[in-house]
């Protein structure tokens, strides 16, 4: 009975110790299948953000090769924050350069037979713009050929009285009065050209007048420099004095721009400083001036003095008289403080008009990302878009990335 019990005990032993293996086994088991389901999830997790990073559903990012990247190695930065005065914007009248430009009038009182030019019209140095009938200048003209015809006569007298001097047949008294008279009237033929040539007569004109060829009191009004007729008063028939204006001629290529500075401010400007000039009303590029003048008196009511700045003017945007503002380098308003968020000016790529930058990201990789711009200051660019101050922002060697993303 004793060894019966003792069998039965020994086989539920048995039995229990089975089936605790068979509990155990299905619990790793379990575990193990547990932990291979979680890193199936992660993996495929992984993967799917990686391919929404790196997949075509996002045309802006791009790969280089390590091979490009070691011939062009790449260097970082960071939008940063900068804070600077503000430029002074002054207004400003634009001027003819007075040294281009001329008012054109009558030398002698007469009349205006006729007008060869109008307002617009461009001229050569020399060239005709009027010509005018004057009593004054006839009698001038008759008083040269009297005095040409008469030394012609002289001369002859003159070389034949020093033949007979030197050969004794003359007295040196009968020689001094010929001399005398063909000198004299010598210096009233030069008298009377130099007249003609201040009355505005050129040497072929003259040479005209005394061929015959040349009406006679007949003046023409010539363009005393290259440029355009800006002005013209002179009408066909009238009567002019030698203090009238007929005609302003100006060289407009060149062109002054007047500006007013307070006298608190004149320290800061320099002569050859440079200066841009923006045209009030239109949507143009801005014009490039450079300071020639400051001035040295101060206006003892707007406690100002005139600066002069110089601007080419070869496309003739500019016309004297214009309104225009002026920003002069150095010229800076010490009340106006502006913080400004800024990247080099190397990190930035115009592409299609819009402005990019790359940036570099974890992977490896780097995305094109379009931004807002604003003005340029020294080697900076102001970013007026808002971007995470912790962005890798490519600068040097982003020509690279630029070639790369417009393939």
């Amino acid at each position: 009975m004793s060894e019966q019990t003792n069998v039965e005990q020994n086989s539920g032993n048995k039995y229990f110790t089975q089936l605790n293996f068979y509990w155990l086994l299905a619990f790793l088991v379990v575990i193990l299948g547990g932990i291979f389901i979680f890193k199936k999830i992660k993996s495929n997790s992984k993967s799917e953000e990686n391919s929404k990073q790196v997949g075509p559903a996002n045309p802006n990012r791009i790969r280089i090769s390590q091979d490009i990247l070691q011939k062009y190695p790449l260097s970082f930065t960071k939008v940063r924050e900068i804070g600077f005065y503000e430029d002074i914007i002054l207004p400003g009248k634009v001027s003819f350069d007075l040294e281009k430009m001329a008012e054109v009038g009558s030398r002698v009182p007469g009349r205006i037979n006729q007008v060869f030019v109008k307002e617009g019209d461009m001229v050569i140095k020399g060239a005709p713009l009027a010509s005018i009938s004057s009593v004054e200048l006839g009698n001038v003209q008759a008083n040269y050929l009297k005095a040409k015809a008469k030394l012609e006569t002289l001369k002859v007298q003159y070389e034949r009285g020093l033949e007979l001097f030197n050969e004794k047949i003359i007295s040196a008294r009968e020689f001094e009065a010929i001399k005398v008279e063909y000198k004299t009237i010598k210096t009233e033929l030069d008298t009377s050209y130099n007249a003609l040539v201040v009355f505005g007569l050129n040497k072929s004109e003259i040479q005209q007048l005394e061929e015959g060829k040349l009406t006679s009191s007949q003046m023409i009004i010539r363009s005393p420099l290259a440029g355009t007729v800006t002005e013209r008063k002179a009408v066909q028939g009238q009567s002019v004095n030698t203090e009238e204006k007929l005609f302003v001629v100006a060289n407009l290529t060149k062109l002054w721009i007047l500006l007013d500075v307070y006298e608190k401010d004149l320290h800061s400007v320099e002569i050859g400083a440079d200066a841009t000039v923006y045209v009030l009303g239109k949507k143009s590029e801005p014009i490039q001036a450079k300071v020639a003048h400051v001035g040295e008196v101060i206006d003892p009511i707007k406690h100002t003095a005139e600066i002069r700045l110089e601007v080419d003017n070869r496309d003739f945007r500019l016309k004297p008289g214009q309104t225009v503002s002026a920003v002069v380098k150095g010229l800076i308003s010490q009340e106006k403080m502006k913080k400004i968020w800024v990247l080099p000016v190397e990190a930035v790529h115009k592409i299609e008009g819009n402005s990019y930058i790359f940036v570099a990201l974890n992977d490896g990789s780097f995305e094109a990302k379009k931004i807002e711009t604003g003005a340029i200051i020294d080697d900076d660019i102001e970013v007026k878009s808002n971007l995470d101050p912790e962005l890798n922002i490519v600068s040097k060697g982003s020509f690279v990335l630029k070639s790369e993303y417009l393939k």
